[in-house]
């Protein structure tokens, strides 16, 4: 029967038309659900080996940074005097003390004792160490795994000399334990997991803490044929039953890339998400199939008598989206605007300079306060290198980090600042302000203010309830606030973009004053 549009609308007509767009439709529906099948597998294949390899590439990161200490070292070598090599040893050790992962630190300079962070009083665990490092020799970099009852530690050590022929040995412990749990606590929001063993099996880390120590390959279906490779990017893969979720996984195994290890990682995808994957795109591609043939008649009946409905409908649409994209382009090019007056508020090179040469002047006349200072300003400069991803912080960070800052300028110049914080409500402590709101006033007094032993810079915090006031007494410097206000206008963009009025400066009675609304 020969169809035509005229004779289309015709109710039997249309009944056989909708018949063979059906059959049509089962037809595309099997083929392409093959080629959906394939095509999927092929991506998610893709897709986890991507993950995988970017999975590797983090944890190989993380082991490394532990290795990172030697550049330091010889800095602290090169720069130090053989009188004063000691003591700034001393300081960098108690610094790195204070990671959480790292368990003891030791240095011994030519052959005089050994000095120790930790084992103050652990005699059997300093006769180890000596032991370790007298079975050592001449090596010049050495690391191994030391796994007792007691301890589970990945020793690291390594010599190097100064200008002058100092020898210096350096070495610290990592506790394996303790990694496992920050690598976990990474790991947490994955759908996959990875563990690390050394070429004995002994697992290094894992998920699950009761994995630890034991050998890989005898709770898996890992043989050490799997870690045989022909070259750096080599990998294998392989179906088993994960002895973690207890269900099958696709096992991706690869060496890690880390100096002076033979270590290897394990990224591990569940298999059934991948089928669920696959099952799910076909099930939906069959639905949208169907469902398309269904509107394609319906369409098809109306089209005549909707199409100039539809064609006005979609010019509307059009200048809609049209508008969404350019407000949404301002939204962007307004955050952008506001991370880069961020970063070029974060860090001052002048303040970077004058505390690096206050710090060295500290060093030889007073070596606690220099210290001191030393965590003080390595603390300051880890805030301002890891800035809010919302560009605001809570009052009581803000108020820690604003302490150690003034801390700082105290130190410099003892006399000719007097600083004071008020905290008149301390139910505001929860509540935000702009990221470096507090540095940002204060450098601001200082740089535009006279300040001498006679007349004293004064500046006063006071925290009340909706907002904070910061004020300092007024002796300016010549053409000093006529300069350009880079700070405030960064504070103004980000309390305008979090809708928050109140924000001002202004001068009054000899005092400069600024308002900070708590956000």
């Amino acid at each position: 029967m020969k169809i035509t549009l005229k004779n289309s609308y015709s109710g039997r007509n249309f009944f056989i038309l909708g018949i063979v767009f059906i059959i049509l439709t089962v037809i595309s529906t099997y083929i392409l659900s093959g080629l959906i099948t394939e095509v999927s597998e092929k991506s998610n294949a893709e897709s986890t080996k991507h993950s995988f390899i970017k999975r590797q590439e983090v944890i190989a990161q993380e082991f490394s940074r532990l290795l990172l200490n030697q550049k330091e070292i010889e800095r602290v070598i090169e720069v130090s005097s053989p009188e004063k090599l000691s003591d700034n040893l001393k300081v960098v050790i108690a610094i790195h003390a204070g990671d959480s992962i790292i368990k003891n630190n030791w240095f011994q300079i030519d052959s005089k004792n050994i000095e120790f962070t930790a084992l103050e009083n652990d005699q059997s665990s300093k006769a180890d160490l000596k032991a370790f490092i007298d079975t050592i020799g001449n090596k010049t970099a050495f690391n191994s795994i030391v796994n007792t009852n007691k301890v589970f530690l990945w020793r690291i050590y390594f010599k190097t000399s100064a200008a002058n022929g100092t020898i210096v040995k350096y070495g610290y412990d990592v506790d394996l334990q303790s990694l496992q749990s920050y690598f976990y606590t990474v790991d947490q929001n994955e759908f996959n997991y990875a563990f690390v063993f050394d070429k004995n099996g002994t697992v290094l880390y894992h998920p699950e803490a009761k994995f630890l120590k034991q050998n890989i390959f005898k709770i898996t279906n890992l043989s050490r044929r799997d870690t045989t490779f022909q070259n750096a990017d080599s990998f294998s893969k392989k179906v088993a039953l994960s002895e973690y979720l207890k269900l099958d996984i696709v096992r991706y195994t690869k060496r890690l890339n880390i100096k002076g290890t033979h270590w290897y990682v394990s990224a591990n995808f569940p298999k059934e998400i991948v089928k669920e994957d696959v099952n799910l795109i076909k099930k939906y591609a069959s639905s949208i199939y169907f469902i398309t043939t269904g509107i394609l008649i319906v369409f098809f009946y109306l089209f005549t008598i909707f199409s100039r409905r539809n064609f006005r409908e979609k010019e509307v649409l059009i200048e809609d989206r049209n508008k969404l994209l350019v407000e949404n382009e301002i939204i962007h090019k307004e955050k952008a605007l506001i991370q880069l007056q961020q970063l070029k508020e974060q860090i001052n090179p002048h303040f970077l300079f004058n505390s690096l040469n206050s710090l060295y002047m500290l060093i030889d006349s007073n070596t606690d306060l220099a210290r001191k200072f030393t965590l003080n300003l390595s603390k300051i400069y880890r805030y301002l290198i890891n800035p809010p991803i919302q560009n605001v912080v809570t009052l009581k960070e803000e108020l820690l980090f604003i302490e150690k800052y003034i801390f700082l300028q105290q130190t410099r110049f003892t006399t000719e600042f007097v600083f004071t914080i008020t905290i008149e409500d301390e139910s505001a402590l929860a509540k935000k302000v702009p990221y470096l709101a507090f540095q940002i006033s204060i450098e601001n007094a200082i740089k535009h203010t006279i300040a001498s032993e006679e007349h004293p810079l004064k500046i006063a915090i006071t925290i009340r309830e909706k907002e904070v006031i910061i004020s300092n007494n007024l002796n300016e410097k010549q053409n000093s606030y006529q300069q350009s206000k880079f700070g405030h206008k960064y504070l103004d963009s980000i309390y305008k973009y979090y809708s928050t009025k109140g924000f001002r400066t202004y001068k009054e009675d000899g005092y400069y004053i600024c308002i900070l609304p708590l956000i």
